[in-house]
């Protein structure tokens, strides 16, 4: 039994499964035996017994969970072989639940490969479609700014302050929409939210230490260039530090500085507690990677400000 287990653990269950009928067909002496689930033959040895129904000299032994049957083709089957066959339908019994995985866990490898195929060919299809939006955006757009240079530049006749003055108004916001088609159509997809990294870095404060948290944004969505990865390690390590003070009021406010083209972000506590200087300089670190800067007031209340580069201010509420 213990060469029928270890051959399933090598080569899997329906490998054991049939090195087992051949075992009980040798320690047994009976004509032929299978296993059966439901009306499916799993495995067999010597000669293939017909259903228990259909013959007497076929025996049915249950197995496992009673969905399976041992069919055994003997005239008479004494004490000793009824008791190892026995032994033999628990095994095998366990070796149908490894099997019932096995096939389980091939169903869901099947799928997951299948999801994946689906999943590239939908991100070449948007690739494509990202390629020829951006295309078909920033043509007329350079044709838009083309002839306003020539405007400027006088090619169509003097202008007058007032159309001067509209030509340049054109001119920037025809930049802007360059601008945004080159950041919101470029390769790699649209800048990370800010404000869902600081929202899955503190709300789970608030039930593992019970701290009250105040969260409060101008915006939808804070868009902030940068790695995703660094802004989300940024967003944890604020938490982890704040969490450090043991304050039990924590508030975290997030607004734009459009003059600067930057964000700002202040996490404030009702406890005073400074900052190790591995940590200070741990922030300090990760946030120049970002292209900002920090500050920390270290006083009651205490409070961290990070400004980082925005990517735009579209969706603040004005």
């Amino acid at each position: 039994m213990s060469a029928v287990a270890e051959h399933a653990l090598r080569d899997g269950a329906l490998a054991g499964l049939e090195a087992l009928m051949n075992e009980a067909l040798r320690l047994t002496g009976v004509a032929g035996i299978a296993l059966h689930e439901g009306r499916v033959r799993i495995a067999e040895a010597g000669l293939r017994p017909p259903p228990p129904s259909r013959s007497r000299a076929v025996q049915a032994l249950p197995v496992g969970d009673g969905r399976a049957t041992l069919a055994i083709l003997s005239e008479r089957i004494s004490a000793e072989q009824q008791e190892l066959l026995t032994r033999i339908a628990r095994l095998a019994g366990t070796l149908l639940v490894a099997r019932r995985r096995e096939v389980a866990t091939q169903t869901r490898q099947l799928q997951l490969c299948q999801e994946r195929r689906k999943l590239e060919r939908e991100l070449t299809y948007r690739e494509c479609a990202r390629s020829r939006a951006s295309h078909d955006l920033r043509t007329p757009l350079l044709v838009i700014k083309g002839y306003l240079e020539m405007m400027r530049k006088g090619m169509a006749g003097p202008l007058s302050p007032t159309m001067e003055r509209y030509a340049e108004r054109m001119a920037s916001s025809a930049q802007d929409m360059n601008t945004l088609i080159v950041q919101q159509l470029s390769r790699g997809g649209a800048p990370e939210d800010l404000l869902c990294l600081l929202t899955d870095a503190f709300e789970p404060l608030k039930k593992t230490q019970n701290i009250s948290l105040s969260l409060e944004c101008a915006a939808q969505s804070v868009p902030v260039r940068g790695p995703g990865p660094v802004l989300a390690q940024l967003a944890r390590m604020l938490a982890r530090d704040v969490s450090a003070t043991r304050a039990r009021a924590v508030s975290v406010k997030l607004d734009p500085q459009e003059k600067l083209g930057m964000w700002r972000l202040r996490v404030s506590t009702d406890k005073h507690r400074a900052l190790p200087a591995r940590k200070v300089a741990r922030l300090e670190h990760l946030v120049l990677r970002l292209g900002g800067t920090l500050s920390i007031q270290d006083e009651t209340p205490f409070e961290l400000r990070v400004h980082l580069p925005a990517v735009g201010f579209t969706s603040v509420h004005r």
